[in-house]
């Protein structure tokens, strides 16, 4: 029996799981970036965490006429976004987020607004390499690849960057705008409830178009194809398919940088939490820095913590049975990315972009320095689930000399190039302990707007209660949703620390 269904048939049947999913309310998303007007007093609120949304959130509050401090356990700004510099030449790569489109308009407007300098991340006229099922293909940048296996006439002719749209392009289009009002529609809620395999098998995908598909970035999410909603994959393709895309020339850390300049004296670095107490009238938030344990009490707290991480921190009283459910099920995905830096580009020679797909240990592979100066050029590993996990328990140096080796099956001559390198492993980092979110199926739907819905006086945010969850833009619109969401809360109690003073902490 053919497994290729009807697509209106299917979503009927996937209908019915929806219904027993008992879909919980739309997903919320801000209004605006910025331009909020203070609405009664000015209330104190203490931002947990200093990446893109609690300084979005904490520059937003304060520019409104709230009075924040931003609690960040980090000595520095951004946290999941930072730049490597520690390359020769003076390069640069991204160890988190790297580009974005014009689409995304928290991420574009405050690049702008803050005059950071852009630049297309990208070179026409080069091509990629491809290695999967053991066989290694160039794909052209300005015609027809063949795909040396057996799939379908109509995957072939879509080629290796076509399939997604083949497949997912009338869910794509159904996605739109997460700004849209009722999002997301309900043939996507719909979708929720199946894998992404899943929901390629149903609609006819060939085995060698599913194993294209899991080596492209997607495969990056959660533990592969199988592991992670169907909704979650469309709406990863949609908010991300635009043609051109942007980085900040220099590095994206500053971004980071330009925001927390804007709340420099209300910005605690080094200032671990450890306990959250919040009743009707207030929070109270207990940290550690290096002066011992401290407390903080503030109107409201918008919390932007990994929910990993907010797992683990004494909350009392303890937040609703679904609320927790949330937080004790949603995942980050495991990501290890391996830096290796070249004397010459020789795949740049070879009229190579450095981008590879593979189903390879090294999975996908890229040049942050595609669009940098200098003679010498960087090559990375991008790891997703168990290849991340496997690459990550290697030591540096074996896992520089074993990811150089894979890179061989994709570009030539690497071997006697090779300078030296670097890893990120973001699941072994305490404040993040994974890369970006992913949702399993079911739980898109239903998790994420629990995980954005305010508890009391604590408000959240971040990427992983954001529609555009895994971007810059996710953050950043997370954090000016929650700070529309304290401003609108209205006047409150009046902050009291002990005295009438915030304790002291790190600034910088």
């Amino acid at each position: 029996m053919s497994r290729f269904i009807d697509r209106r048939q299917f979503i009927t049947e996937l209908s019915l799981s929806a219904v027993a999913l008992g879909l919980a309310p739309r997903i919320a998303r801000a209004t605006r970036r910025g331009d909020i007007k203070l609405a009664g007093q000015p209330q104190n609120v203490v931002v947990l965490g200093g990446g893109l949304a609690g300084l979005a959130a904490a520059f937003e509050l304060k520019k409104a006429g709230h009075n924040v401090t931003v609690l960040e356990a980090r000595k520095f700004p951004g946290g999941r976004v930072q730049t490597i510099r520690d390359f020769a030449a003076g390069q640069y790569a991204e160890a988190g987020a790297s580009v974005f489109p014009q689409s995304h308009v928290f991420t574009y407007g405050y690049a702008t607004d803050f005059g950071l300098p852009l630049r297309p991340a990208f070179r026409a006229g080069v091509d990629s390499m491809a290695n999967i099922r053991g066989n290694q293909f160039r794909i052209s940048s300005t015609g027809p690849t063949n795909i040396p296996f057996q799939v379908t006439s109509s995957e072939r002719a879509a080629g290796v960057f076509g399939l997604i749209s083949l497949y997912l392009g009338s869910y794509m289009n159904e996605v739109g705008n997460p700004r849209k009002p009722n999002w997301p529609p309900p043939d996507l809620s719909a979708i929720d409830a199946v894998s992404l395999k899943h929901l390629l098998l149903d609609l006819g995908a060939s085995d060698g178009a599913i194993d294209i598909i899991a080596a492209s970035q997607l495969g990056l999410l959660g533990f592969g194809l199988d592991s992670f909603s169907a909704m979650e994959g469309v709406v990863t393709e949609a908010i991300g398919s635009d043609p051109i895309f942007y980085e900040i020339v220099d590095g994206n850390d500053q971004l980071a940088s330009a925001l927390k300049r804007k709340v420099k004296k209300q910005f605690w670095k080094s200032s671990v939490v450890t306990r959250i107490e919040h009743n009707d009238s207030g929070v109270t938030v207990t940290y550690t820095n290096s002066g011992g344990i401290q407390t903080i009490s503030a109107d409201r707290v918008v919390c932007t913590l990994p929910f990993p991480v907010l797992k683990d921190i004494e909350v009392f009283p303890a937040f609703p049975e679904d609320k927790q459910l949330a937080i004790n099920e949603l995942k980050l995905t495991p990501v290890t990315r391996t830096y290796l830096q070249f004397r010459t580009r020789v795949w740049e020679q070879a009229g190579l972009s450095g981008y590879g797909l593979s189903d390879l240990p090294i999975q996908n592979t890229y040049s942050p320095t595609l669009t940098q100066l200098g003679k010498p050029g960087i090559l990375t590993s991008y790891t997703g689930g168990q290849r991340a996990l496997d690459l990550g328990v290697m030591s540096e140096s074996d896992r520089q000399s074993y990811v150089l080796r894979k890179m061989g099956n994709l570009f030539s001559g690497l071997d006697n190039q090779y300078t030296g390198g670097t890893s990120q492993i973001w699941h072994e980092d305490p404040w993040a302990r994974g890369g970006f979110t992913y949702f399993e199926p079911g739980q898109m739907a239903t998790l994420l707007p629990i995980a954005q819905r305010p508890e009391g006086r604590i408000h959240f945010a971040g990427e992983h209660t954001s529609a555009w969850h895994g971007w810059m833009n996710g953050a950043l619109e997370s954090g000016n949703r929650a700070a529309e969401e304290v401003n609108n809360a209205g006047s409150v109690a009046t902050l009291v620390v002990g005295g009438d003073q915030f304790p002291k902490g790190e600034m910088t």
